[in-house]
């Protein structure tokens, strides 16, 4: 059980290091300081930095939603009716 849970981590977090590599319009400062290095001589480095930060930050945001996910996913117990408004306290209706 616990390894389907793993690989069923490792495959969203692929999608989402695919999706967001696809999406180019998010990873625009990457580019444009790649774009920058070959115009002026910016250093590669502020490449890389935007590339890591691009990819840490849709990492964060993943893990952030995994860990809502587990958290919804407790079921809470059955608690009895107590309106006394209700149609199952109704006589009529037992």
């Amino acid at each position: 059980m616990k390894d389907s849970k793993i690989f069923d981590f490792l495959y969203g977090l692929f999608f989402m290091l695919f999706w967001r590599i696809s999406s180019w319009i998010c990873s625009l400062p990457m580019w444009i300081t790649l774009l920058l290095h070959f115009l002026i001589g910016l250093p590669l480095y502020w490449f890389w930095a935007t590339l890591g930060a691009w990819l840490l930050v849709g990492i964060i945001r993943y893990m952030l939603i995994i860990f809502a996910r587990w958290g919804s996913n407790d079921k809470d117990e059955y608690k009895t009716n107590k309106n006394p408004y209700s149609r199952s306290n109704d006589d009529m209706y037992k």
